[in-house]
């Protein structure tokens, strides 16, 4: 059954990232800004007017509709279909690595937006890009601290490793970036050791076969979601396509693969002494340059 809040926020989402305002695009299909607005807000919908607002975004019908794949190529509008997507889930599974942004500390969002203040060409945001963004982020928080749903977070140590030993020099300079994530990678260990009701960390030994992924599950419904946006190292916040997709053979199979992954995990007393080595390891490099 199609829910129309949904239609709505696709609606919404795929406006915003053609960048055409309200009054814009309801001119551009002929309707109303009100009537617009109404659909946006999941209260109504006529296949007619779907079919012209698709054409208009550059997406199908059967997209707007939640019957397929949903691409999303800003960083900052896909970030927010997540918030609304975990704001409802029952399950979330995560299988990328340092670690979940939901599971890193008030230190590191500091520290990660520190980073997009001094700006590159690969990730500069603009001003108010960033303070959504920022935004968008604490309220995902505030969602995973009230506990609602369980959140699995499966780990590959490769990439704990690459996040200590490989995080390059940032402009505050490069004791500051590696205290920051030596900090994290020391929270992740008393999250493997301690966790939080509803929270479950695994760290796999096994390289991920294909990029990280994640499973959002609301009643019998499951989403799978891919993306190149990383809000860690390597940052990337501008290139790429995000996809999210209701197929069931997609979602079927990467369910199978984050089973495989978590059947893998090492112990927990194992995989934090493997860490903590790491930083230790990670330590002594940067004292050697």
């Amino acid at each position: 059954m199609v829910s129309l809040v949904e239609v709505g926020r696709r609606l919404k989402a795929h406006r915003q990232t053609s960048g055409l305002t309200v009054e814009a695009a309801a001119e551009a299909v002929h309707v109303s800004r009100a009537l617009l607005y109404r659909y946006e807000a999941g209260e109504i919908v006529k296949l007619d007017t779907l079919e012209r607002l698709a054409r208009l975004y550059g997406t199908s019908l059967p997209t707007l509709l939640g019957m397929s794949q949903d691409y999303v190529p800003n960083a900052v509008t896909f970030f927010e279909r997540i918030e609304k997507l975990e704001q409802e889930a029952d399950h979330i599974i995560t299988v990328f690595g340092p670690m979940a942004y939901v599971l890193t500390t008030p230190a590191y969002e500091a520290a990660l937006f520190r980073a997009l203040a001094a700006g590159s060409d690969a990730n500069g945001l603009n001003k108010s890009d960033a303070q959504q963004l920022r935004a968008i982020l604490r309220r995902r928080r505030a969602i995973h601290a009230r506990g609602q749903s369980s959140f699995v977070n499966i780990i590959p140590m490769a990439e704990i490793a690459a996040y200590v030993q490989e995080v390059p020099p940032a402009r505050g300079g490069l004791e500051d970036q590696r205290t920051v994530a030596s900090a994290e990678i020391s929270h992740l260990c008393t999250l493997i050791e301690k966790p939080p009701m509803g929270v479950q960390v695994a760290v796999t030994s096994q390289p991920l076969p294909t990029s990280g992924f994640q499973i959002i599950r609301k009643g019998a419904q499951s989403l799978l979601v891919t993306s190149p946006f990383r809000l860690g190292f390597p940052l990337n916040l501008r290139y790429g396509v995000a996809v999210i997709s209701s197929d069931e053979q997609a979602v079927r199979l990467h369910e199978t693969l984050a089973a495989r992954l978590w059947d893998s995990a090492l112990p927990a007393g194992e995989a934090v002494a493997a860490i903590r080595t790491l930083i230790r390891t990670g330590a002594a490099r940067v004292s050697e340059r």
